[in-house]
């Protein structure tokens, strides 16, 4: 086996020694790299609430690296926080919040900077508005509408993504705003191979087709890549299939028996990887769906608005337009072989992608003098980055804050007759939120008046699922509404803690830009362990 292992010796041989910042941040460095760490150490998070669930955010932002963060907070720490809060202890009672929490979460990562503000939204707002855009993403937690409708308006303007955190007992709602946020490397948990079998480009069919499986010896035969074994029976299979290569079930069967055919033993791993390896490389290559409607978005075109992506994303399509195939990613995996012929093989794969990012790169710099625009305003690097993952390119867009009625009600609707349906918790949410906008307290904040509450929060659910046209004959269980009166607005240490692990992961999504952040609003039952996803 080749391919990893030799990598790795190879790196091990260049690699200076590990830096002290290296070895604290080892294991997410693999996940997101230099390019990713170096975004999250640049990045700004602003806290609005220092609730425990947006501490538990900030606490899991802290820890990887993030540069700053801020805690704009007016509160004083009540006996209540002291028994959900973990950053916080009984001496703090009275004391400001804001301030009593940062001091306990700076103290994880002294790298990170902090801040604390003990004013209200509006007054944070008021006070800091010519430098509110310099933030990479701001974190709402347990507050109504009404008290940042404001910042999430800046937010939206500037295009800074609006994290919205909520927790009531053992429920927690993550929703993310943000008109529009691109993702080149969304890392796909299992991607297909790009080999290009079906379509081979020039210089693997003249590799491939001077290899002469007959004259090897035994040992070398057992160490053929795979993807030569592969494209010479595609080559047979072909000449009897009138071109075309196997598409079903029954085919492929048929076409694993041309590869046992040319077994010289049954314990070849080359060919058992051939085998095993059909139904993900040996398939068309299409345009996938995501693509197709990146290069048909309004946005995807030439014009002196455009951003350096969406310059990038019409190069790509006119790339594709033109030869009918997406740039070649360059990305060749393990596989048995020797090692001449591994690397053979894979700098034919790299030198072919490297010719399709140049092809793309002068589709850009003609854009570019068209444009009248200077040549650095779409760097080589984004070009290479945006070719080697053109097949997972995404673009997340959500509706502002105050979502259309229309678009909740259909995304609420799709789940109502689901047997785990969670859009009463959806609904429940925003109740609560009025019902904070109106009393100026969680509803069940005062056991005395648990009953009228209920009574007040059912209201208030009627009230908003006739205002999105939701049919009055599907109501929340009464349960449900009991559980949250119930808590009071009371945060679940343990629910806090793992729904702001979740929250965090997406905010490191949406500063790095790498991996595909929730779309848009997650829904979490801490007592059934129950998820589900809407999107309005």
């Amino acid at each position: 086996m080749v391919g990893l292992e030799t990598q790795q010796k190879r790196m091990c041989d260049e690699e200076q020694p590990p830096t002290s910042k290296t070895m604290r941040y080892d294991r997410q460095l693999r996940l997101w790299g230099d390019e990713g760490q170096d975004a999250l150490e640049s990045a700004s998070v602003c806290l609005l609430n220092a609730t425990t669930l947006g501490c538990e955010i900030l606490k899991n932002l802290v820890l990887p690296g993030v540069g700053e963060i801020h805690i704009v907070d007016n509160n004083t720490v009540s006996v209540i926080d002291v028994q959900t809060n973990f950053f916080l202890v009984p001496g703090d009672v009275g004391k400001a919040r804001c301030e009593c929490v940062i001091s306990s979460i700076s103290q994880l990562n002294p790298e990170t900077k902090h801040t604390a503000y003990k004013l209200s939204v509006s007054d944070f707002v008021q006070n800091h508005l010519d430098s509110l855009k310099r933030f990479s993403v701001f974190i709402v937690s347990n507050l109504s509408l009404s008290e940042y409708k404001e910042i999430a308006q800046i937010a939206w303007d500037a295009n800074i993504p609006l994290v919205i955190a909520n927790i009531v007992g053992m429920y927690t709602e993550i929703r993310i705003i943000v008109r529009e946020h691109c993702v080149i490397e969304s890392k796909p948990d299992t991607p297909l191979p790009d080999l290009r079998l079906d379509k081979p480009f020039t210089e693997l069919i003249d590799f491939y087709q001077n290899i002469d499986l007959s004259a090897f010896t035994d040992t070398e035969h057992a160490h053929i890549p795979f993807v030569v074994i592969l494209l010479k029976c595609l080559d047979q299979w072909r000449s009897s299939h009138n071109g075309e290569i196997p598409r079903n079930h029954k085919e492929k069967t048929e076409f694993k028996s041309l590869i046992n055919a040319l077994r010289r033993k049954t314990d070849e791993e080359n060919f058992n990887e051939a085998c095993q390896n059909v139904n993900k490389c040996v398939v068309a290559t299409s345009l996938p769906s995501n693509v197709k409607d990146l290069f048909e978005d309004p946005a995807c075109c030439v014009s002196a608005s455009a951003s350096p992506f969406w310059l990038t994303a019409a190069a790509v399509k006119q790339f594709y337009n033109v030869r009918g195939v997406l740039p070649v990613s360059g990305v060749l995996g393990d596989m048995t072989a020797d090692s001449q012929s591994f690397v053979a093989l894979q700098t034919l794969y790299r030198d072919k992608a490297a010719s399709d990012a140049q092809a793309v790169a002068e589709y850009v710099q003609g854009f570019l003098k068209k444009l009248e625009v200077p040549t650095e305003y779409v760097s080589r690097d984004l070009i290479n980055k945006f070719s080697k993952n053109a097949r997972f390119i995404r673009v997340i867009r959500t509706n502002p804050v105050e979502s259309s009625k229309e678009a909740m009600r259909e995304s609420l609707e799709t789940f109502a007759d689901e047997p785990d349906d969670l859009s009463h918790v959806v609904l429940l949410f925003r109740a609560c939120q009025e019902f904070l906008k109106s009393e100026g307290r969680w509803p069940g904040d005062e056991e005395n008046n648990l009953a009228v509450d209920e009574i007040k929060l059912t209201q208030l659910l009627r009230e908003i699922q006739n205002s999105i046209g939701l049919s009055a004959d599907n109501p929340p269980p009464a349960m449900f509404i009991k559980d949250f009166v119930r808590y009071g607005g009371t945060e679940v240490p343990s629910v806090a803690a793992f729904s702001g692990g979740i929250a965090a992961h997406e905010c490191i999504k949406l500063i790095t830009s790498q991996y595909v952040p929730v779309d848009n609003c997650f829904i979490y039952n801490g007592g059934s362990q129950l998820t589900s996803v809407f999107k309005f």
